[in-house]
């Protein structure tokens, strides 16, 4: 199936948050939508995933709407959306999502058999791609940006992302000309990481050890500045009814007294 058909195939919804939705059903064996029952299931968790997203932040997202389909497929110079598994013996350029954006309107596919046994990493990658759309909208209220001037001005170095710590060391390097670009470039990708990782804290736990893979030359942001950040898209996007964020920030254990320990 084409995306052109998708779209003018698929029944699209309108979430409690205002965030339009769809979910493209499998084809049974012999044709027709998949089994009702699981079907239902997964529709309810994918409700609950698209109703996480913070009502007030929804605005930034322009006209966007993204799809749920069974597989994304790579065929030459297009994405096409596969409802069938592959034939035996068949090889497929399987993606996990495909994000076309346009001055018109932004599109969302995400393939739900890429992440068939990874809820986690469904809801990262779906929160990560909402939080980068609706970055691409600046947000009149200065206070994200400032705190970000704030935590580069303390000295601490790192970021969520590599992508953000690259972003921040262009800045660093850029000519005075060059100083707004580099410092949009790098405010974007800030506040894509920051808010994704919010979203998802909504929907589910998130570790601060599993933020980050080691790859050289990218320090991990401190956990008491992600803690900042993280507070602060809070503030501005604050969680729907149903969900809460609760930040855990584990402290070390105080040894007990020698005398007290040997009694």
């Amino acid at each position: 199936m084409t995306i052109e058909e998708m779209l003018r195939s698929g029944q699209v919804r309108t979430a409690e948050n205002g965030l339009v939705y769809a979910v493209v059903p499998a084809a049974a064996a012999g044709g027709g939508e998949g089994g009702g029952e699981e079907r239902g299931e997964a529709v309810g968790v994918l409700d609950r995933l698209v109703t996480a997203v913070p009502r007030s932040l929804v605005p930034r997202l322009g006209r966007s709407a993204c799809y749920f389909v069974p597989w994304l497929l790579k065929q030459r110079r297009s994405v096409v959306v596969g409802l069938v598994p592959a034939p035996e013996g068949e090889t497929r350029k399987v993606l996990c999502h495909h994000l076309d954006v346009k001055p018109g309107a932004n599109l969302l596919l995400i393939s739900l058999k890429f992440y068939e046994h990874d809820s986690y990493g469904l809801a990262m990658e779906f929160f990560d791609k909402v939080a980068y759309l609706a970055a691409l909208e600046p947000d009149a209220r200065d206070e994200f940006a400032q705190l970000l001037r704030r935590q580069i001005e303390s000295g601490k170095p790192g970021e969520i992302t590599a992508e953000a710590w690259e972003w921040r060391t262009g800045l660093a390097e850029a000519t005075a000309a060059a100083q707004p670009e580099a410092w949009q470039n790098y405010l974007r990708a800030a506040e894509t990481d920051a808010l994704g990782l919010y979203m998802a804290s909504l929907y589910t736990d998130i570790f601060y050890e599993d933020l980050f893979e080691t790859e050289p030359g990218f320090p991990p942001l401190a956990p008491d500045l992600v803690y900042e950040r993280v507070r602060a898209a809070e503030r501005l996007y604050p969680a729907n009814r149903g969900f809460n964020l609760q930040i855990v920030r584990q402290r070390p254990r105080r040894r007990r007294p020698a005398a007290a320990a040997s009694q």
